[in-house]
């Protein structure tokens, strides 16, 4: 039987309680823990939307990098994206799907430890195949360039140009961490 109130605790399967509500996207971890004389206790644990992933449709990505639902009318849409992602590789390699989603959520991850995120929201995080990621920020959609690797280097370094010409009073169109030859290097386009 389903678990109902009202519902003969002895005859309730805890197991096939959890597992029914596992079935729902929002729910990560499901704990039915009999209380006798008379009582059923539920621990659920909810799922955290952090990013949207583009393919043929919107979806919403965990902050372990899970997808769990496609996105729907009333879900929160404000959320970082991440695009420039082959969809038939995505639903068809595991290894890529997996790569791609550990990326998005560590660059998030770094984007907020570099102390960016609240002044400077993501709100896209685009693939560019070779070329590495980039990033585009704040309610202007900036165009940050960060290549490959070492990208918590570069949001570090991104955050130390934000805030020189913050004080400057101005802000560039794009900046591009992404110079292989001097990875020190940061070009800035300023309007």
């Amino acid at each position: 039987p389903r678990l109902q109130i009202g519902s003969n605790v002895f005859e309730i399967s805890a197991e096939n309680a959890r597992n029914h509500l596992l079935q729902h996207p929002w729910i990560a971890e499901a704990k039915v823990i009999r209380k006798l004389p008379g009582r059923v206790r539920i621990e659920i644990v909810e799922r955290k939307p952090v990013a949207l992933v583009a393919l043929d449709q919107l979806y919403l990505v965990s902050e372990q990098g899970a997808v769990f639902k496609r996105l729907g009318v009333d879900d929160p849409v404000d959320l970082p994206v991440i695009t420039g992602i082959a969809s038939e590789r995505f639903y068809d390699d595991f290894e890529y799907r997996k790569a791609i989603l550990l990326r998005s959520m560590a660059l998030l991850h770094d984007y907020e430890g570099a102390g960016l995120s609240k002044r400077e929201p993501v709100s896209e995080i685009h693939f560019e195949g070779a070329n590495g990621i980039e990033l585009f920020i704040g309610d202007d959609g900036m165009n940050v360039r960060l290549g490959n690797g070492q990208h918590r280097q570069k949001l570090r370094r991104l955050r130390q140009v934000l805030e020189r010409l913050t004080k400057e009073n101005t802000r560039p169109s794009y900046v591009y961490l992404d110079n292989v030859r001097s990875p020190e290097r940061v070009t800035v386009r300023l309007p």
